[in-house]
């Protein structure tokens, strides 16, 4: 099953895929922008925890593959980040960790900690809120709903285009990578670097002509610019922006509350260290 078809099918078969897609995406927003804009480490927990009911109420954590490498790809990012961030601390905070590493500096406080905790736990609850609303909304659901905020039709109609051709592509890459490396194309590090280059070039160069394709089928199809969806989604009504700005403040009046609640330093070190 390809890559289009997986998140189709987990879309589709989502629990939430009866709730009004604009009503997620506000949700999504809302909960993102307080999660940002708070620095209490409480606001990334429940930011966390609101992601992961979600996922598990919509999918039971069921992602296709290649989803669940880029998440995990994106984690292994984000700890190396934070890592360094957490190395990099001023000499206005108490000091947990000094020493040299070859021509490295490692000078671990405690705000530095505290502040690669507060990024990790925020990316990583994005992650799992956007990833809900990913894996319950169905790309034509969503192009349908965004008229409902009066943007051009045109514009709904490319949403659905790019989401389809982008899977074209990726497509047409995975045939090219697995036809380079049936003939030793990534032997060798010179190699690899060639026909790394190579396949970007031809999949550039490629996808006018599989544009050109792609517009054929459509026309034989009778595409007259527009996607029709007979099983329209519901809309955002009252009660759901009531709701998420609700959610809102009540996260936001919970994190100018907590503000130094949750010592991530403290937790790991104790209280001697933190001082």
């Amino acid at each position: 099953m390809s890559e289009e078809s997986q998140m189709d099918t987990l879309a589709y078969s989502s629990r939430m895929l009866s709730w009004a897609p604009l009503g997620k995406l506000l949700l999504v927003i809302v909960v993102l922008v307080v999660n940002i804009l708070t620095r209490s480490m409480v606001v990334p927990i429940i930011t966390l925890a609101i992601g992961l009911i979600l996922m598990a109420y919509s999918t039971n954590f069921k992602i296709p593959l290649f989803i669940g490498l880029a998440i995990a790809e994106g984690i292994l990012i984000l700890v190396i980040g934070a890592g360094l961030i957490s190395v990099t601390g001023s000499d206005s905070s108490p000091v947990i960790w000094e020493t040299n590493i070859l021509w490295f500096k490692i000078h671990m406080t405690v705000d530095s900690f505290n502040t690669a905790w507060n990024v990790f736990l925020r990316s990583i609850a994005g992650i799992t809120v956007m990833i809900s609303f990913a894996t319950s909304t169905p790309i034509p659901h969503l192009s349908q709903a965004l008229r409902q905020l009066h943007m051009p039709r045109e514009v709904c109609e490319l949403i659905v285009l790019i989401y389809r051709y982008g899977f074209l592509l990726l497509e047409r890459m995975e045939s090219m990578w697995n036809a380079a490396h049936c003939r030793m194309g990534f032997n060798g590090f010179t190699n690899k670097i060639k026909t790394a280059a190579a396949i970007a070039v031809g999949i550039f160069t490629s996808s006018s002509n599989l544009a050109d394709k792609a517009q054929i089928a459509l026309s034989c199809r009778n595409y007259q610019g527009v996607f029709p969806v007979y099983n329209a989604p519901p809309k955002v009504g009252v009660k759901w922006v009531v709701l998420v700005i609700a959610i809102g403040v009540i996260i936001y009046y919970i994190g100018i509350n907590t503000l130094g609640v949750v010592n991530m330093a403290e937790i790991f070190f104790g209280k001697d260290v933190v001082g």
